[in-house]
């Protein structure tokens, strides 16, 4: 394909079919007869001829003037070309609602531009999707965005897979697991919550605190360290002997923890 700028392109028809010896390739070998092909007009007021070749496109030149009519109205009556104006679409990305969470699955829409040398894919809006996109390839993804991790990721990728076909690049063009949000138990919220507690032994920020650990740990009462900290039973060597003697404890929720939490980057 010869190179111009394919972005200064102002209009298009399409609908054209090539006569024997009309065109020519850029090394001026003759294109056969029958073949689609559209005209391109430039900013400047140029003509281009090309063929789609589906996953490339090829400019083709004017071989035979005799045989080729050059004012666009000629083009019009002859062949009965339909003019369109480019139209142009801007990237957008879904932002993710509760309902879309609800519902699990989300469209998302892609388009690529056909002239550019390089892959150049981006999102864009349903409401552009849904345009006559003469300059864009585009396709359509079913985006799944809850459920199990492995299957969210296996479904986004083979959906990605499926727009290779029409959009090179499309299969490593998102993370598969893109608003992806691992769901939380309510006993995984509670578990985070005490694991928080427990991690920072050094200090609690209310007596209770300190009070719900040494129960879980058998001992009573609380214990204040010099420098004011809050700890659990009496006294501290009562609570460092709770902890060698117990490897885990149950809170009064039911929920069950390594000691080796209390301990983790402790000093004590």
């Amino acid at each position: 394909m010869s190179s111009f700028n394919f972005g200064s392109i102002e209009r298009v028809k399409s609908g054209f079919i090539t006569g024997k010896f009309e065109f020519v390739y850029s090394d001026d070998f003759p294109v056969k007869k029958g073949i689609p092909y559209s005209i391109f007009y430039t900013t400047d007021k140029r003509e281009r001829f090309v063929i789609d070749f589906g996953r490339t496109w090829q400019e083709i030149f004017v071989g035979n003037p005799k045989k080729h009519y050059t004012t666009f109205q000629s083009y019009t009556t002859a062949k009965g070309g339909e003019i369109e104006r480019e139209k142009y679409v801007r990237p957008s990305r879904p932002v993710i609602t509760e309902d879309m969470r609800k519902k699990g699955i989300i469209k998302r829409y892609f388009v690529s531009y056909h002239f550019d040398n390089e892959t150049n894919l981006f999102e864009i809006s349903k409401k552009d999707y849904s345009k006559k996109l003469v300059f864009y390839k585009k396709t359509s993804l079913d985006w799944k965005l809850t459920g199990n991790k492995q299957e969210v990721k296996e479904h986004n990728e083979e959906q990605l897979e499926m727009g290779e076909d029409i959009l090179r690049g499309m299969r490593y063009f998102l993370n598969p697991l893109e608003f992806y949000v691992e769901e939380i138990t309510e006993e995984q919220i509670l578990n985070k919550k005490l694991e928080n507690l427990l991690h920072n032994p050094h200090t609690y920020e209310h007596q209770s605190d300190a009070m719900n650990v040494a129960n879980a740990l058998g001992l009573s009462g609380t214990h204040t360290m010099p420098d004011g900290t809050i700890m659990p039973g009496a006294t501290h060597q009562e609570y460092l002997d709770a902890l060698r003697r117990n490897e885990e404890i149950t809170t009064s929720s039911g929920t069950t923890i390594s000691t080796q939490n209390l301990r983790r980057n402790s000093g004590y």
